[in-house]
């Protein structure tokens, strides 16, 4: 048998060890997760809050709720509405609060730092918002009420809420008055809250400007807000003698005086801030309890 010198053979393939593999497919994993839910998060959270929270919000509200639009950024964590509108009662053909309330663009900016602490901290952010506003004879709100019928349908979450800021901007406010019979209108409303951190007091940001039945009124102050009618500042000029000359001049403290509808647009806007403050406290009737149902046979 005729023998041949052995040939060079080719090196053979390094084998990756146990460690490495895992260690890729780990980095693999940090990596492509984040991805995966961001992109996921992209296109799933405005879908449910057009279809989902939409729904939801109407069976609870008895209302119909749409929402157009939504946008959610991953990496800040903001949903974006767009064009959300809150209809009239459905149980009520002829409900004359259409819309109840409506708003152009809200954006809610989570921090996600917070849940570890479980926390939900959120700013919100709304512009061109419409808000129809309606206190009963018995002193009753509309909006109250629709909070007693969100409320108990909400899930109960095992983290606290806050809200760290609120800033409306080109927001209009119609509030009808059913003890006194007037209605009164709140334009070009720019609203900003901004609370300390023991809460609202001296060291919170409050700033208001809107223009209430034709009389702009800005309020910079929370105290203000907060005070009874009482102490409401006395914005009338002092009364001129009747026997001075000029008697076609009209005497400063009438009802077509400046001062004095500066001073009834800050008395109505404490009056609804105390309407709206006691409409989360006490948010409509209590509920009906069930009635018992009878034993089975």
């Amino acid at each position: 048998m005729n023998s041949f010198p052995p040939g060079p053979h080719p090196p053979r393939p390094r084998k990756t060890s146990f460690f490495w593999t895992w260690l890729w497919r780990l980095a693999g994993a940090l990596l492509g997760l984040p991805l995966l839910l961001g992109l996921g998060s992209f296109f799933l959270v405005p879908y449910l809050a057009t279809t989902l929270l939409a729904g939801q919000l109407s069976s609870a509200l008895n209302r119909p709720v749409t929402i157009p639009r939504a946008e959610f950024n991953p990496l800040t964590c903001t949903l974006t509405l767009h064009n959300l509108i809150v209809g009239p009662k459905l149980s009520k053909p002829n409900d004359p609060v259409d819309p109840l309330f409506s708003v152009g663009r809200m954006s809610i900016d989570c921090e996600p730092k917070r849940l570890l602490d479980g926390e939900v901290a959120c700013s919100l952010k709304a512009n061109h918002c419409f808000l129809h506003l309606v206190r009963q004879k018995d002193g009753g709100c509309n909006l109250g009420q629709a909070m007693a019928d969100l409320l108990p349908g909400m899930p109960v979450l095992p983290l606290r809420f806050s809200c760290n800021t609120i800033s409306l901007s080109n927001s209009r406010l119609l509030f009808d008055d059913e003890q006194t019979g007037k209605t009164h209108l709140a334009e070009e409303i720019a609203l900003d809250i901004s609370p300390g951190a023991k809460g609202p007091g001296p060291a919170a940001l409050f700033h208001l400007q809107t223009t209430i039945n034709g009389t702009a009124i800005t309020m910079n102050d929370m105290a203000s807000l907060t005070a009874g009618p009482g102490q409401t500042p006395d914005l009338r000029p002092a009364m001129p003698d009747a026997t001075q000359p000029g008697g076609d001049t009209p005497a400063s403290g009438a009802p077509d005086d400046p001062a004095v509808k500066t001073a009834e647009a800050i008395s109505l806007v404490q009056d609804l801030a105390q309407a709206v403050r006691q409409s989360l406290q006490y948010p409509g009737n209590p509920p009906v309890e069930p009635r018992p149902e009878p034993p089975l046979p």
